[in-house]
């Protein structure tokens, strides 16, 4: 049985035609999410995905670099709450350089998974996050990033030429703060 994805007017989940659960001979089946996150690499951050992963509704997977190189020292992707959710590595270029970072794979990763949404666990002044949102934007699903960021500020360009995109682009933004 082929099992294409089709899509309601009203949202993004993706709707099987083979169960009569849903409308005529159709059922909802899990929205698939993509997450990109270099913090993930790090076991502990790891654990907000496990309870995610446990939504029904959801499929999730999540791509980590490797590692990261800063001048703190390396850190290798530690995989310690992983049950219920895809967690793989691509490839990073300029690991350390936490604005000027991009991932050389992300479009064929993209394109491989097929997401309905994107959510980019990276600020929105950075290449990595400007990178993602265009493939979003491309492929037109719903995107959005987190930020630490909570006060107003004037990049110099070219981050403020990504962050002006990556706000008009975004769904929404996940906005946090230390306090």
């Amino acid at each position: 049985m082929n099992l294409q994805p089709l899509y309601h007017s009203h949202c993004r989940h993706r709707v099987a035609q083979s169960c009569p659960q849903q409308v005529g001979e159709a059922r909802i089946t899990a929205m698939r999410v993509l997450m990109l996150s270099k913090a993930c690499i790090v076991g502990a951050y790891q654990k907000k995905l496990e309870e995610l992963a446990k939504l029904p509704e959801m499929e999730l997977v999540v791509l980590t670099p490797p590692a990261w190189r800063d001048d703190r020292g390396e850190q290798v992707l530690e995989r310690v709450y992983t049950e219920g959710y895809e967690l793989r590595t691509t490839p990073i270029r300029f690991a350390g350089r936490f604005h000027l970072h991009y991932y050389p794979r992300l479009r064929q990763e993209f394109e491989a998974i097929q997401p309905d949404l994107f959510h980019i666990d990276e600020e929105p002044y950075n290449l990595a996050t400007r990178q993602a949102m265009g493939l979003a934007r491309r492929a037109g699903i719903p995107a959005c990033f987190f930020t630490w960021q909570n006060l107003a500020r004037r990049y110099p360009p070219p981050f403020r030429w990504w962050e002006r995109y990556n706000f008009a682009q975004a769904t929404c933004a996940l906005i946090s703060t230390s306090r």
